[in-house]
């Protein structure tokens, strides 16, 4: 080992804490192909092998495959090859084939397996201008983080804090040699202008300014984990055992604070991440006064507030043309979209001669000796949500309606039906 470059050696040694294997990111480029070799120069028991992504842009995508597994076999390094088709769908290429990378890494690697790439200081400083210009908020001007969970394994980057220059001089002395994508040069792929005509600029006018940027995103970093753990507080104090959040503790906070709980609820229920203005106006949810039941909606997912609480979900298909099917009892029967399925639980031991219906307006349910409600007003004295009230299954026997979904069952259904009946049970409906 060449002891000139003894800070890329250094890095190496702190292996993620149970890390079995390491899986290269292997581009052939520069830094993937130093990063490669120091592996190969470091003595370690983990075993070692390189990955290549082929997203087959380039005409030259095949030769760069070639290349790569010639050069892992002369180091004696096990090589794996994935091949990846890139859907823009709306999104930049960059964005695109970074994504369709990533997914196909983490499918590929094996258990105990970590992820290891060569991303270093100018590219930490390069992610923060460009989170900068997006307006991104603490978490995205912390940039990458050295370590991170990458589906189930662990995504490394021990090189984040070494200048590019220390990279390219130990390359250059080693006498290595690597691909050069013509990509990283296309004015109009985002970090390929800011790399090749705004970091010079800069850097001519304040020469260590990829460090500097380097240490804003790590304060940055520092940040997003303060306000992480006072957004979890306050979740913790604003958050039902159902996972609706209670409008009127959330209306109680600061702006800013409630902005961070719902991100915060957004990310632990799994739903799509909002952007600030969608952020903003479920904020200002726990603060309305409004009778009707008003709704944000962002990508797949909407949030709406009712009887004081903001209920979390996916986006509601409209409610389609009304539907009546017939039905046994015996198996579940799936709804139109959106409308989930109704079954008995236990199944009963004969079928049954039933109808399953959407609601039509005027319907009625038996309430007391000779009495009766309308369906409307149980639903609603009941507190079922608007968006479950237009779509609920009303199950009839005979022309009686015998049950409204899992919410209302007739007090003498066992008499009308003249059998031992389950439970009527409203499955997959809305949140």
């Amino acid at each position: 080992m060449n002891a000139e470059f003894a800070s890329l050696y250094a890095a190496l040694e702190r292996v993620p804490v149970g890390t079995q294997k390491l899986a290269v990111a292997y581009s052939g480029g520069l830094d993937s192909t130093a990063l490669l070799r120091a592996l190969v120069e470091r003595p370690t028991e983990l075993p070692v092998r390189a990955i290549h992504v082929c997203h087959h842009l380039q005409p030259a995508a095949k030769a760069w495959a070639e290349a790569c597994a010639r050069q892992a076999a002369a180091w004696e390094v096990g090589f794996t090859c994935i091949d990846v088709e890139v859907e823009i769908q709306g999104r930049s290429l960059e964005a695109a084939a970074r994504d369709a990378r990533y997914r196909a890494l983490q499918r590929e690697l094996g258990e105990g397996e970590t992820l290891i790439t060569a991303h270093h200081a100018r590219d930490q400083a390069e992610t923060f201008l460009l989170q900068a210009l997006r307006g991104a908020g603490p978490r995205g001007l912390a940039g990458m983080p050295r370590e991170a969970m990458f589906g189930p394994h662990m995504h490394w980057r021990p090189w984040l804090e070494i200048g590019y220059e220390t990279i390219a001089a130990y390359a250059r002395k080693s006498q290595l040699n690597w691909i050069d994508d013509p990509s990283n040069h296309d004015p109009d792929i985002a970090r390929s202008f800011l790399r090749e005509t705004v970091m010079p600029q800069l850097r001519s006018r304040w020469p260590k300014a990829d460090d500097v940027l380097s240490r804003s995103a790590a304060h940055a970093s520092e940040a997003a984990t303060a306000i992480d753990t006072l957004a979890q507080i306050d979740l913790e104090r604003v958050m039902e055992s159902n996972g609706t959040l209670d409008a009127r503790r959330l209306g109680a906070l600061t702006a800013a604070r409630a902005k961070q709980v719902v991100r915060r609820w957004l990310a632990v229920s799994a739903r799509d991440r909002p952007d600030h203005r969608h952020v903003a106006a479920i904020a200002e949810l726990g603060t309305s006064r409004l009778a009707a039941s008003p709704c944000v909606a962002f990508a797949d997912t909407e949030v709406r507030l009712f009887d004081g609480r903001l209920h979390a979900m996916t986006r509601l298909s409209p409610v389609g043309t009304p539907f009546e099917y017939e039905w046994n009892g015996c198996t579940p029967l799936l709804l139109p979209s959106g409308c989930g399925a109704i079954a008995i639980e236990p199944a009963p031991r004969v079928r049954l001669n039933l109808k399953v219906a959407s609601r039509r307006g005027g319907e009625r349910v038996a309430s007391g000796p000779g009495g009766h409600r309308r369906v409307k007003d149980m639903l609603r004295e009941a507190r079922v949500p608007p968006w479950l009230r237009e779509r609920v299954p009303l199950v009839y026997y005979r022309d009686t309606l015998v049950a409204v979904g899992d919410i209302w069952r007739h007090p003498h259904i066992g008499q009308l039906i003249r059998d031992d009946i389950g439970a009527f049970v409203w499955r997959d409906r809305p949140a």
